[in-house]
């Protein structure tokens, strides 16, 4: 993993005044989009209600005792938290150890002098992307997130996630960055039979209306991916395409940001905290050949992602594949001669019987 995209660690910090290590953590944040995004997730997951990343679900995650522990070598910063919470004296609290500044917030909690969303409140974003361990916040988000739940609240979400990951400037002071992912990583990522089937024809007339403009306006110069989503809005991909399929583009951004990839738990997605759980799947039928022992050529527990991917397969005609991946990674899509081989072998098929 890149060092911006790891936990600050001052050298020296007790000889260096505020303000130096101040500068400092702003310089790293700045350099690196992958914590400036963490910041921003951090930031709109507060401004959000959902029920399953409340304060308490977070403080479950990082308490007082973890959070005062990243800023270990920020007794500016844990003076003004333990100051603000508790309403210890400056001196007093500025020179007291991480893990007692912890205990005093933890009882003032706990009394009910302060409430868990203040105590979440008091550590900016930005500290937290330039101090915590900004991969477990990352992929605890993903955990979380019920995937499966195509609610307009997640959709908007999931909408805001992917123009994050396009931008380039930050929410966070107007830092500009180069964006983690280019739109064509986005694009090539969303298998072509998702994108065609999801993506409402409307849409995709006016992307092709688009294209057919700028060829007659500019004749030699390239459609690109970003034509596409100009059209093609983070917003109505989110709003049309299952939220499951475009954890696709998430492993894409964890490459790009040098995360370490994303494992699910056991069992798959769990919704949490209240939210409607996820439907199981259904169990799959038996695949038996036919009765000259001719087999289909989807294999047995293949999932609904790799159907939609695959598409439907006929005796003789080539499987339509492509791969999960952005930027650099091809696709595999028929050809027209491939595409019409398959209708000869349709009508064949059709024949037969």
């Amino acid at each position: 993993m890149p060092e911006s995209s790891t936990a600050l660690r001052h050298a020296d910090a007790d000889k260096k005044d505020d303000h130096v290590l101040v500068e400092e953590a702003r310089t790293h944040v700045s350099k690196s989009p992958a914590l400036q995004l963490i910041a921003e997730l951090v930031r709109k997951l507060r401004a959000s209600t959902f029920s399953w990343w409340t304060p308490d679900v977070v403080r479950e995650s990082w308490g007082a005792a973890v959070r005062m522990e990243w800023f270990a070598h920020r007794p500016d910063l844990r003076q003004k938290i333990t100051t603000g919470l508790t309403g210890l004296a400056p001196k007093a609290a500025r020179n007291k150890t991480p893990l007692f500044q912890a205990e005093l917030i933890d009882s003032v909690i706990e009394d009910g002098d302060v409430t868990v969303k203040q105590f979440d409140d008091a550590f900016d974003p930005a500290d937290v992307a330039a101090y915590a361990p900004v991969v477990e916040v990352w992929q605890r988000f993903r955990e979380r997130m019920p995937w499966e739940q195509d609610t307009p609240a997640h959709q908007e979400l999931v909408a805001w996630l992917l123009e994050a990951l396009l931008a380039s400037q930050s929410s966070l002071d107007g830092v500009t960055r180069k964006p983690i992912l280019t739109a064509h990583a986005v694009r090539t990522t969303i298998p072509g039979k998702i994108w065609h089937t999801r993506i409402p024809l409307e849409v995709r007339v006016a992307i092709d209306d688009l294209r057919f403009q700028r060829e007659k306006v500019k004749p030699t110069d390239p459609f690109h991916s970003s034509h596409d989503l100009s059209v093609a809005t983070p917003a109505i991909i989110a709003a049309n395409i299952p939220l499951r399929e475009l954890t696709r583009i998430l492993d894409v951004a964890e490459r790009a940001m040098a995360f370490p990839a994303y494992v699910p738990p056991r069992g798959g997605s769990v919704a949490r905290g209240g939210d409607k759980p996820a439907p199981s799947p259904e169990p799959r039928a038996e695949v038996k050949g036919d009765a000259h022992g001719n087999h289909p050529t989807t294999p047995p527990g293949a999932d609904d992602a790799t159907l939609a991917t695959r598409g439907p397969a006929l005796p003789g005609a080539p499987a339509t594949t492509a791969r999960a991946g952005g930027g650099d990674e091809d696709f595999a899509f028929d050809d027209d001669d491939d595409g019409k081989k398959s209708r000869e072998a349709g009508t064949q098929l059709s024949g037969k019987r």
